[in-house]
Order: structure tokens, then C-alpha cells, then sequence
């Protein structure tokens, strides 16, 4: 009978394969229902498979904590889900929060499998970096060069290939630059960082600021010299500048992201009244800040409703709260666990956080630099950006790696 830990094993060599292949069926065959999306038709058995085990396992009295929390977060969403029925019904309450709630607690469990029942060695990690990355790159690559797939936030001269949505794009990016550049000798990763650089152009979106994160830690440990930095740098630049055409369209990319970003954010913020007083003040908050215009509104209603602060509203809930406000667009604040807790409140949120962070300040202490900042920017990243750690495709990644450290 195959194992349990090989049905993962393989799943973490080609969550991004899968991913491809489902915006394939989406977006070029236009079929949207889950009965014909692989990705339901992988995860939903492998859900299955973990709910069984884990009740076999809580028979026998052989469960660890987290995976006991985990069973407990999962009646706890169904608690949650039938609370807020009777609040608010709706079927959707049923139709949306269920394909979330499934996708969400599938993740969990993948954690707590992962982080107690697999053993993780590097030559594991090296094949779930590079399997993920070859998809990933060649994804993006095809998407920008034939425009195949989607734009990001159906931005022009952009490319997310055949993945749903744009952060889990992003902060992947990132992570495989941090992987490569922290990760040996600079000159023998010099391929795959490129790559990584010329993926960030693709996407255009503010994360590629971030890779200055990992290459300041490179900088530290000097898997970069200051000479050999200077020597790479003078010679991106030397290309850009022989080719001046990728100077134009990287402008024409990055200045059309930020400037649609830039209205959209003032546009919410005057919506829903600005966030001071003061019109200067509201100006300089909406440039580049409409996550924390929602999040006001959003923590208004938390904290003024005991019901919303306790068990929040549920996905359907938050939905429901914007689409009242307009807000067809930006149905929450976009950023992670603010809106967790908007949707499961207090005691769902003290839940995650327990599950997600059990015993592993320890591990990060004794962790190498690089698992260190992969694990520091998917939090910073779904703290300020938020659709990260929710998403099996960018999800998939975050968990692997929070069980891998703790390992």
C-alpha cells in the first residue's frame, strides 16, 4: 500500500504543475466548476486521506498537539460556518465558505503531516525548489514572451502565466531568489538568479524591492564580495543600457503598475471617507496604502460588534460587509491574518497562530540563515500583502517550509 508520506512527497515535487494545469482548464477552456479542476481532484483525496489518518491516529491516542489543534480548527470552522448561517442565511454561506474552508484546513494539515510525520533532508528541499522553479519560470517565461495566460491584476506588459492571482506569484519569486542567491556559491547559482531577475520584470509588481532583503544577507555571510557585486551590477546595467529598449518597456510596465495601483488606492480610500480628517493627510495615506484604508473599517466593525471580534462573519461574511460598502474589487484589507481574524475572530485566530507557531522560535535560532529570511518574508509579505498563506499555490510553499524548520 503506498505511504501516506510518498502521496505528499510527490505532491510538494508538483503543487505548481498542478496549479498550472488548473488555470489552463480555466482560463482556455473556460470551465470553472470544481468537478473539473485537478487541482479538487488531487487535493480533495489528499485532504481525505489526512482527515481519516488523523482520526485513526486520535483513536489510537497517538496524535502530536498541533495535529490535535488542527482537528479542533477544522470543527471549529464548522462550528463558525453554521454560526454565521444562522446569523446571516444565505446559501452562500455553503457554496463559497465550503471550497475555502476545505482549501485552508487542507494546508493545515499538510503542516502538521509534514512537520511530524516526514523526515526533511536537504536533498528533499533541493528537488521541491527546483521542480517548483522550472514549472514556475517556464510558466512566466511563455506567458511573457507569446502572452499566454494572464497579466498580473490585468496590468500590460506583465505575465502570472497560468497561476490565479498575482501575491502567490510574487512572493514566490522572491523566495526562489532568496533560495538560490543564500544558497552556496553565488557563481554556481548565477543561472537560476537570473532567471529569478528576469522574473521579477515579468511580474512588475513592488516585491522586487524585496530581493534586497536576501541580497543583504548574502552581502553579510559574503556569498557576494563587494567587488563581485559591483562587477554583476555594472554589467546588468551594461546590458539594460545596450538594449535600450528593455529600459522603455520596464518604465512603461512598472509605471502603469504603480500608477493604477495609486488611483485604485485613492478611489477605495474616498469611498469609505478617508481615513483622517485632515484631506492632506488622506492624500498622502491613499497613495499607496488602500490595504490600511480597509483595514480601519474593517477593525471598526471587529472591535464595535462582540459577536464579529469572537467568531468574525466567515468568508462570505467579509464579502458580504464590502459588497454592502461597494466594494466589488477589494472585498478585505488583503492582508493575511487581519483578515483571518475578520473572518474567524479571536478564538480562530489564536488557533492559527498556536498551530503555525509551535515550537518554532526555537528551530529558527538553530536554522541556517537562509530557511531564516524564506520564513521571515513569507510572513512580512502575508502580513502587509496578504492572499499568501491561504493559497495552495504560494501556501504549499509557506507550510513546507514552516515544517521544514522546525525539523
Amino acid at each position: 500500500m503506498l505511504k501516506l508520506s510518498i502521496v505528499i512527497k510527490y505532491y510538494l515535487l508538483s503543487f505548481l504543475l498542478i496549479d498550472s494545469i488548473s488555470g489552463f482548464v480555466r482560463i482556455y477552456l473556460g470551465i470553472s466548476n470544481p468537478i473539473f479542476n485537478i487541482g479538487y481532484w488531487i487535493r480533495g483525496p489528499i485532504l481525505i486521506l489526512l482527515f481519516f489518518y488523523y482520526l485513526i491516529q486520535l483513536k489510537n491516542r497517538k496524535l502530536f498537539i498541533d495535529e490535535f489543534i488542527s482537528l479542533i480548527i477544522f470543527a471549529y470552522f464548522i462550528f463558525n460556518l453554521f454560526l454565521n448561517y444562522t446569523i446571516a442565511p444565505s446559501s452562500r454561506m455553503f457554496t463559497e465558505n465550503i471550497p475555502y474552508i476545505l482549501r485552508q484546513q487542507f494546508l493545515l494539515f499538510l503542516l502538521v503531516f509534514i512537520r511530524n510525520r516526514m523526515e526533511l533532508d536537504e536533498s528533499l528541499t533541493r528537488k521541491v525548489i527546483y521542480f517548483n522553479f522550472i514549472i514556475f519560470a517556464i510558466n512566466l517565461f511563455i506567458g511573457y514572451m507569446f502572452g499566454f495566460g494572464l497579466e498580473v491584476y490585468e496590468f500590460s506588459n506583465t505575465s502570472k502565466g497560468m497561476f490565479q492571482s498575482g501575491n502567490p506569484v510574487s512572493i514566490l519569486n522572491l523566495i526562489f531568489f532568496t533560495f538560490f542567491i543564500l544558497d552556496g556559491k553565488f557563481r554556481k547559482r548565477i543561472v537560476p538568479i537570473a532567471i529569478t531577475l528576469f522574473n521579477g520584470f515579468v511580474i512588475a509588481t513592488k516585491s522586487i524591492f524585496g530581493f534586497i532583503i536576501p541580497i543583504f544577507f548574502a552581502l553579510r555571510r559574503k556569498a557576494l564580495s563587494i567587488n563581485k557585486l559591483i562587477f554583476y551590477t555594472l554589467l546588468i546595467f551594461s546590458i539594460i543600457i545596450t538594449f535600450s529598449s528593455i529600459i522603455d518597456i520596464t518604465m512603461d510596465a512598472y509605471e502603469t503598475r504603480f500608477g493604477v495601483n495609486i488611483n485604485k488606492s485613492i478611489d477605495v480610500t474616498t469611498k469609505i471617507g478617508g481615513l483622517y480628517k485632515s484631506e492632506i493627510m488622506n492624500s498622502i495615506a491613499s497613495i499607496n496604502f488602500r490595504r490600511y484604508a480597509s483595514l480601519n473599517v474593517q477593525m471598526e466593525e471587529s472591535l464595535s460588534n462582540y459577536n464579529t471580534f469572537l467568531i468574525g462573519k466567515s468568508l462570505v461574511g467579509q464579502n458580504v460587509f464590502w459588497e454592502k460598502r461597494g466594494e466589488f474589487r477589494f472585498k478585505n484589507s488583503s492582508m493575511d491574518f487581519f483578515d483571518f481574524f475578520f473572518k474567524y475572530g479571536l478564538i480562530g485566530t489564536v488557533l492559527f497562530i498556536f498551530l503555525l507557531m509551535k515550537d518554532i522560535m526555537p528551530a529558527i535560532k538553530k536554522s541556517i540563515t537562509r530557511d531564516k529570511v524564506v520564513i521571515s518574508l513569507f510572513f512580512v509579505y502575508s502580513f502587509f500583502g496578504g492572499h499568501v498563506i491561504d493559497s495552495v499555490t504560494s501556501g504549499s510553499f509557506f507550510y513546507y517550509y514552516l515544517a521544514k524548520i522546525k525539523s
